[in-house]
């Protein structure tokens, strides 16, 4: 498994090293790269599939590290796997081999971990999702498409992440209104500035942990499930108050100070989008 976290680390570093010191032409290319992988005609899981067989003949075993995690994520399976690696070997011949012997391990060590619950600390799970928002982050995409991949891919990946939403500002500065979000539908479409956490986030414009919403006062009740709430103030450039970052678990006391560092690190990224 250090296979596994080693890449992700390094991974995430350059990614963020290039995206800084990339100009539009790189990064116009990274986004043709995310989108060509969203669900179209073909979906997900074949795409990536897909990407798995292209990149052993191409013979970028960075890609296919890459390519072999999506896949998982995406539910192939074993036997699935074993057939992408035949067809690539056909597709590229002999001179795959050393790649698909280190295709085979890495693959092996992504099962592994998965049967272990994935990662063991908040902290590899943390770092493993960042890979796939420092994309979301980085390409041309308008806001609420941006936030929606934001919400999907913390509700998909954060098991205790119940109910994923973000709330922007109206144009009275007064109030919050719903944008995009996953999880049950809620009937707070609007909430004034104080009332309930959300609420009191942006009056205060400071991140609000609650381990029990059962022991707050001004709380506003969005389901019979929801146990515990975290929102995190998102600011625009000129650190103005614009949106936050609202999270229901249906555990009492799931969130640490690792969720609230993380989501405030999604939250200072995207300051340079509104």
């Amino acid at each position: 498994m250090e296979n596994i976290k080693r890449f992700i680390s390094e991974r995430e570093e350059l990614n963020k090293q290039t995206l800084d010191f990339a100009g539009k032409n790189i990064k116009r290319f990274f986004n043709l790269d995310m989108n060509c992988y969203k669900a179209g005609v073909l979906d997900k899981k074949i795409k990536e599939m897909l990407g798995l067989s292209s990149s052993m003949v191409l013979r970028c075993d960075d890609c296919i590290s890459y390519h072999l995690l999506e896949c998982h994520k995406a539910g192939v399976s074993n036997e699935e796997i074993e057939e992408v690696f035949s067809i690539a070997l056909i597709v590229g011949g002999s001179i795959v081999i050393p790649h698909l012997r280190r295709a085979v391990k890495f693959w092996e060590e992504i099962n592994i971990m998965s049967q272990k619950d994935k990662f063991k600390t908040k902290t590899e799970l943390f770092s493993y999702i960042k890979i796939s928002l420092e994309k979301v982050l980085s390409e041309e995409m308008g806001l609420t498409d941006r936030l929606q991949m934001i919400c999907d891919i913390l509700s998909q990946e954060v098991k205790y992440y119940n109910w994923v939403g973000f709330y922007l500002t109206k144009d009275d500065k007064q109030t919050l209104v719903l944008g995009p979000y996953v999880g049950d539908e809620t009937e707070h479409k609007e909430i004034p500035f104080g009332k309930g956490i959300c609420g009191q986030t942006a009056v205060t414009n400071q991140t609000f942990l609650v381990p029990d919403v059962s022991m707050q006062s001004n709380y506003l009740s969005c389901s019979l499930n929801t146990k515990a709430e975290i929102v995190v103030p998102v600011f625009n450039k000129n650190n103005e108050f614009v949106a936050e970052l609202d999270i229901d678990s249906h555990e009492i006391n799931p969130f640490n100070q690792e969720d609230k560092d993380f989501l405030e690190y999604i939250c200072e990224s995207l300051k340079s989008y509104f």
